[in-house]
């Protein structure tokens, strides 16, 4: 009988260097993988950064425009208040009654210097601004943000002297005549220096010489005195917006030189 002899593999046991190569490839191929996520993420952030700085940009410029609008359209709308006083100081009966009620009228219009902030938004509500990487461009958002926020406080100090004035005007003033002032078909287009300027344009002289329901003159001088003080929160807020127009053209500055913009 045949004996036959089984050989048995022999498996050598795997020694310190084997198992050292084995970690070295395995962390090695794990860490250029996450140093090729950190790469990616950081391109598409760097995109991402230079994509919303374009559209800031976009965004001070236009408010560079309208800031341009409005600083001239509140300097007349207080020649118009400066006006109206002196035509309320006049003893007796005025011979310019058409133009006291027309600026009576325009006076209660009110309206506010508005920015264009779409991109601060976006940015602050996608939790975004953790992209800007540059310490003084976000220093020179955060100073115009907080010259905005004043420019605000003053508007609504203005809103509420206006407040103090329309019953001082209705008690003075013919309503039936102000009714009469209305316009209802106008097809102008609206604009930015439309509004500024109390949106005129709704509004029209009415023939004649229209005359004030009363002379009291305790009433005229309140009514003086509230047209005084929205005159001086106009001056305010136009000094507000020549500081945020020199803030928006050194924002400007900063960022044609931080990313390289065209002017």
């Amino acid at each position: 009988m045949e004996v036959h002899h089984h050989t048995e593999s022999v498996h050598e046991a795997k020694t310190f260097k084997d198992y050292f190569l084995e970690f070295l490839m395995i962390f090695l191929a794990v860490s250029l993988g996450f140093l090729a996520e950190s790469l990616r993420e950081s391109i598409y952030d760097h995109q991402s950064e230079k994509e919303y700085i374009i559209e800031l940009k976009k965004n001070l410029v236009s408010d560079t425009v309208n800031l341009n609008t409005w600083i001239p359209a509140l300097y007349a709308r207080m020649d118009d208040f400066d006006t109206l006083m002196h035509l309320l100081q006049t003893p007796g009966p005025t011979t310019r009654g058409g133009d006291m009620y027309y600026l009576a009228r325009i006076a209660t219009r009110v309206g506010s210097f508005e920015p264009n902030d779409n991109t601060i938004l976006e940015l602050k509500n996608s939790g975004n601004f953790r992209l800007i990487r540059k310490q003084n461009v976000i220093d020179g958002l955060m100073n115009y943000e907080k010259l905005k926020e004043q420019y605000v406080d003053l508007y609504n100090l203005q809103l509420r002297e206006n407040d103090r004035a329309y019953p001082l005007i209705g008690s003075l003033f013919d309503a039936r005549v102000f009714d009469k002032m209305l316009v209802t078909q106008d097809t102008t287009p609206f604009n930015e220096k439309a509004y500024a300027m109390g949106s005129k344009n709704y509004l029209k002289k009415v023939p004649g010489n229209p005359q004030l329901r009363n002379h009291d003159p305790e009433k005229i001088n309140l009514l003086i005195y509230y047209l005084h003080q929205r005159k001086a929160s106009f001056f305010g807020e136009i000094r507000f917006m020549k500081a945020q127009k020199i803030q928006v053209a050194n924002l400007i500055t900063l960022l044609n030189k931080e990313y390289h913009l065209s002017d």
